[in-house]
Parts: C-alpha cells; structure tokens; sequence
C-alpha cells in the first residue's frame, strides 16, 4: 500500500509545524503551503489525497481555495478538511457550501485531526 498523501494550506509556521507532525507520525506523506494560491497550484501539481485548509489565509479566505479545488475536475474529488479558529455557525455553513467534507476548530486535538483524515481516506461519509 503507497503512502498518502495529505496537503496542508497553512500560513502560521507554528499550526503549519503542529499539523504536519502529527500527520507524518500518523504516517502520512505532507506537503504544505502557506497561501491559498500556493495551496491551489500544489494541490493541481500533486493531486493529494485529502487537503487540510485553513480560512484565514494572507491572499484571502481560505474559501476561495475550496471553491477552486472543487470547481476544477483534476481536484474536485479531493477530500477537504477546514481547520480553523472560526467557528461561528456561518463560517461552517459557507466552508460546506463551497466544498469542505469535514470542519475541524484550532487548537486541533491531534486525534481528532488524524480520525478525519483517515475517515475521509476510508470513504465514510463528512459528519
């Protein structure tokens, strides 16, 4: 079985550091960006497996990035997590209108964020 392949679109070193930790030692394979034009262009380049993606992004929301990823036929079938400090209701609402599978709030408890991934990879369905 080849390893998987997760992309996490994150622009604060110290969460980006934290979430690719956890994921490595969950014993995935991790790419990273810290914009979402950069998360779209690796996500194009790489085709991963899931995207983790967080909102607040320095171009813009990180909103823009799920509507690109499953706007586009090479990316739409990839599984998308948002992980972010924005929890309000309608955040969750707009971050499922434009794509996300599953919504994951910071701090993230490095479980919670390791049983997301590997329920998306097993096809089960978002909760």
């Amino acid at each position: 079985m080849s390893t998987k392949t997760v992309l996490i679109v994150e622009d604060d070193p110290a969460s980006l550091d934290i979430f690719e930790t956890i994921l490595r030692h969950g014993g995935y394979e991790v790419a990273t960006a810290q914009s979402g034009a950069e998360g779209v262009e690796k996500a194009r380049e790489l085709i991963p497996h899931v995207v983790v993606v967080d909102i607040g992004l320095p171009d813009g929301p990180g909103f823009g990035v799920l509507d690109e990823l499953s706007d586009d036929p090479a990316t739409e079938h990839i599984p998308l997590i948002v992980c972010t400090v924005h929890v309000f209701e309608h955040d969750q609402v707009r971050a499922r209108r434009a794509g996300a599978d599953l919504f994951v709030k910071k701090p993230v408890d490095p479980t919670h964020l390791l049983e997301c991934v590997n329920r998306l990879l097993q096809g089960a369905p978002a909760a």
